[in-house]
């Protein structure tokens, strides 16, 4: 214990230990155990990541090339190259080379829910959850190519033990239990504004979520990279559990991957307008990266090219690819992702529900591999298909306003073959992830033309009655 106080008093946060003789041997125990976990050495990493956000540096930005989408008008087409090279990520699914990785370290607390976020209730018409969507689009891979791909799930440590038992309640939603893997984020202290590791608690240090970034380091300590070479995975679909309308497993977007020799793939919609909150594909000085939406100036977001529209268009969703040799070069390497950080309120021992942002805290962002990687593609989809996230509690990010999106995205297709749509609809995961497969299915369905579209539609495999 001596060692341990002197370390932190060297390191100018001794206060850690203020309440020491005010507690009991239990609360001793934890603190110690979590003082013991705290590199300080990352202290001056996390003192230059709130100078860096304080005083950005000055960046040399330029578009960067991407895959723009083939057909904009519905129900859409990508890139003629990727539909090309589609039979090869075909092949590679069929093979079993490709892996899925969901993270959902995320609450449903800005949704006014109590629990993970990949446990909110999200369909229309069946309430089905997040986690259960994104299950049923791995088993129609399944179906489709023959192997289902494995799937790693990362989450919080907050959240870890609720959902396990969430997948292990619902009979891990009819994959095999040996095929799902969960794994726990790291997290990260917070500082306040003297630079002092901030105290939630007489016997506690606060710590949250180190950022979808932690997932290179998180996913090589626990062995799980090493488990993806083990199953001969070569592919990594990384997606985040609050976009409703991502594919699990995109065959045209793993096969552009491959052909191009891609070790990070990423996926990006038009911007609506400037001043839309989303990071940024371009490149810095040369470099491909991602650059949040917050260090463009105002005229370069205003930026048009020669046809009239934005210069800087390429809006990410945080859908990529991943090489899994890229991934454990990273991991066996030690490479930690740059630090950021974010003002925000921290509850503390001495302000334990504070009333506005009153200190840093710091995670990391997954598409900071971009700039490492020896080779970088970028694929446009079309908005409405594939970005469609729950992420606020009202708005067209809120639960009410995603279902009323999805209805009206897949509706447009009902419309496309039986010329009307129903008042409500739902399209289980299991059928079709898109309007232009939902589209072919409906046209080989002998029964669909005698559905009743005035009341609400729950399109399901029984559904089907195929000619």
């Amino acid at each position: 214990m001596s060692e341990l106080r002197a370390k932190f008093e060297t390191a100018g946060q001794g206060h850690v230990f203020a309440w020491w003789d005010e507690l009991g041997e239990r609360a001793r125990r934890r603190l110690t155990r979590q003082l013991e976990a705290v590199d300080l050495s990352r202290l001056p990493e996390m003192l230059a990541a709130v100078e860096a956000l304080k005083s950005p540096r000055a960046r040399n930005l330029s578009p960067a090339p991407t895959y723009a989408l083939g057909d904009e008008t519905f129900p859409y087409a990508l890139d003629d190259a990727a539909r090309a090279l589609a039979p090869q990520g075909e092949k590679e699914l069929r093979d079993g080379r490709v892996g899925v990785l969901l993270v959902a370290g995320g609450q449903g607390t800005r949704l006014g829910f109590d629990g993970p976020k990949g446990c909110y209730p999200i369909l229309p018409l069946t309430g089905m959850t997040l986690f259960e969507v994104f299950a049923r689009k791995l088993l129609r891979v399944g179906r489709e190519y023959g192997r289902t791909p494995p799937l790693y799930v990362m989450v919080g440590r907050h959240n870890e033990a609720a959902t396990r038992n969430f997948w292990e309640d619902h009979d891990w939603f009819g994959l095999c239990p040996e095929d799902v893997q969960f794994f726990a984020q790291g997290e990260m202290p917070a500082l306040d504004d003297d630079g002092k590791l901030v105290m939630s608690g007489k016997d506690a240090l606060f710590s949250g979520p180190d950022g979808h970034g932690g997932v290179v380091q998180a996913l090589h300590r626990q062995g799980l990279t090493a488990d993806m070479r083990r199953r001969g995975i070569r592919t990594i679909s990384y997606l985040q559990v609050d976009n409703l309308q991502t594919p699990v497993a995109d065959p045209a977007f793993i096969g552009l991957h491959l052909g191009e020799g891609a070790e990070v793939s990423l996926k990006v919609v038009r911007k609506q307008d400037p001043n839309e909150r989303v990071g940024v594909f371009c490149h810095d000085d040369g470099v491909p990266c991602i650059v949040e939406y917050s260090e463009f100036s105002e005229q370069q977001a205003r930026e048009q090219s020669e046809d009239g529209r934005l210069r800087y268009w390429q809006g990410s969703i945080a859908v990529h690819l991943f090489s899994t040799d890229f991934l454990a070069r990273l991991g066996d390497r030690n490479i930690d992702l740059p630090l950021h950080a974010a003002r925000k309120k921290v509850p503390s021992v001495t302000d334990p529900d504070p009333a506005a942002p009153n200190a840093w805290k710091f995670e990391r962002f997954v598409f900071d591999v971009i700039p490492l990687a020896n080779h970088v593609v970028c694929l446009e989809v079309p908005r409405e298909e594939q970005f469609l996230p729950v992420k606020d509690a009202d708005g067209p990010f809120g639960p009410d306003g995603v279902r009323q999106s999805y209805q009206d995205y897949f509706g447009r297709g009902v419309e496309r073959v039986l010329g009307k749509k129903p008042p409500g609809l739902e399209v289980d995961p299991g059928v079709s992830e898109n309007a232009r497969e939902l589209i072919d299915w409906l046209k080989d369905n002998r029964n669909a033309k005698h559905w009743d579209l005035e009341a609400p539609l729950h399109i399901t495999d029984a559904s089907t009655d195929k000619a």
